[in-house]
């Protein structure tokens, strides 16, 4: 039997694998192990699980306060029927936009009627009468819707209250009324003959600048026929204020309130519905392409 140099027969020799031979038949660790991409199964339900965690973002975000609003426009529900159940009838009243900007237009109306009784006092301060004539027009304004209400909601009060404290309280407005224009009136009458007239007393004591004196003239003059024109006039247009008091607004005190509030909360609960259904639309589209992609 033949040997190799060190004395061991041939069967004996061993071959050595090389690096690479040991690279491959190494068993892989567990580490090692390369992740399987997720099937198609596995990514719907992925997709399905952000789905509703962002489905119940939108839940918790608008919830609340939708459930506060309901409890809201319930509560005001329950008040309205039970005034119209009272009343037997739908409210009826005009808009705030057509009623008040009318009101204001009676008062700026009073400036130019009103505006000559003040330069009496303000001849060299033209725009401090134009001021005073436009807070008269206004407050005469503001005594005419006060009267007007009082006149709507006067059957309603004075089977709840003191009848005679209701002829009392209209008695009074009424007299407040025809007190300010009847002395608006005297004024314009004066100036009036100041002007026609200066030669007379009273246009003397304005031009001393005795307004005092000159306002005790025209008082103890009483009113002449421009007078008396101007006072009319006033009054119309006091009247037209008183009219329109009347009949914009519900003999119920509380029956265009609780209208008004009413509509007012079921367009709020309107928009916000429309506002999570928005976003609910927005997550459902994003849903469905991301599930079509991954169908494709």
């Amino acid at each position: 039997m033949s040997t190799d140099t060190t004395g061991r027969p041939p069967s004996s020799l061993q071959v050595v694998p090389g690096q690479a031979e040991l690279k491959a038949t190494q068993i892989p660790d567990d580490d090692q192990v390369p992740a399987m991409p997720p099937t198609s199964s596995e990514q719907a339900q992925i997709l399905e699980r952000q789905f509703a965690r962002r489905m119940e973002a939108v839940d918790t975000r608008w919830s609340p306060r939708q459930t506060t609003l309901r409890d809201q426009l319930h509560h005001t529900n329950e008040i309205w029927d039970d005034i119209q159940a009272s009343e037997e009838r739908q409210p009826r009243y005009s808009s705030p936009w057509f009623y008040w900007p009318f009101m204001v237009a009676l008062a700026v109306a009073e400036v130019p009627i009103n505006r000559f009784s003040f330069e009496l006092f303000f001849q060299e301060s033209p725009a401090v009468a134009l001021l005073v004539s436009f807070l008269v027009g206004g407050l005469l304004v503001t005594l005419a819707h006060r009267l007007g209400m009082m006149m709507c909601r006067f059957g309603y009060n004075k089977k709840r209250k003191n009848w005679w404290g209701e002829v009392l309280q209209i008695a009074a407005v009424v007299l407040l009324i025809f007190a300010l224009a009847y002395g608006v009136s005297i004024l314009r009458q004066g100036y009036l003959a100041f002007i026609t007239q200066p030669e007379m007393g009273f246009g003397q004591a304005l031009e001393n600048q005795e307004y005092g004196g000159a306002a005790i003239m025209a008082l103890k003059g009483g009113l002449g026929l421009d007078g008396w024109i101007f006072l009319l006039i006033n009054l119309a247009v006091v009247a037209v204020g008183v009219s329109a008091a009347y009949f914009c607004h519900d003999p119920h005190p509380d029956f265009e309130r609780v209208d008004r509030k009413k509509h007012k909360l079921e367009k709020q609960a309107a928009k916000m519905q429309a506002k999570r259904a928005d976003e609910e639309a927005v997550e459902k589209r994003r849903f469905a392409n991301q599930m079509r992609r991954l169908g494709a």
